[in-house]
């Protein structure tokens, strides 16, 4: 009997000491989801316009100067595109009624004009080949991650 209750001590012991170790302390994960916060890595999204970005840039190879002037325009395009598509998003889930697909062409209209006129924009600062890869970078950027997301469920694989 006396054997018997020191293997039941010793096995909650070994149970307790490695339920001690699975998780971080509480203190640590808050701490650790604060700095994420301030420094912007919170965000799922922030984390695929960064890779996004990353893809462009290796796929483009900009020289310093270009990648200067490049850049700060990139992201004003970047964000504008996406003030529109989650306006048309919003349109459609909102909007019920028989306009929505006027709705859906003139948010449409809208990208194109973005595109358009950024297309102008890039065209003044690089070199015709590298302004069409932009697109195509965006597009094969997109494509792999569709095809990362449908493989495994989620970027984490959770």
């Amino acid at each position: 009997m006396n054997t018997l209750l020191k293997y039941i001590v010793f096995g909650l012991l070994i149970f307790a000491g490695i339920e001690s170790y699975s998780q971080p302390p509480a203190a640590f994960r808050s701490n650790q989801r604060n700095y994420q916060q301030r420094n912007g890595n919170f965000s799922p999204y922030r984390k695929i316009e960064a890779a996004k970005e990353n893809y462009v840039a290796r796929q483009l190879d900009l020289s310093d100067d270009e990648a200067e002037k490049f850049w700060p325009l990139y992201r004003q395009y970047s964000q504008e595109m996406t003030a529109v598509r989650q306006l048309k998003r919003q349109n459609m889930l909102n909007n019920r009624s028989g306009d929505q697909s006027k709705k859906d062409i003139y948010y449409e209209q809208q990208m194109v004009d973005i595109k358009r006129k950024y297309n102008q924009e890039f065209s003044k600062i690089l070199p015709p080949a590298k302004v069409s890869l932009i697109s195509r970078s965006e597009r094969e950027f997109t494509d792999e991650l569709i095809k990362i997301y449908g493989e495994r469920g989620t970027p984490d694989g959770q």
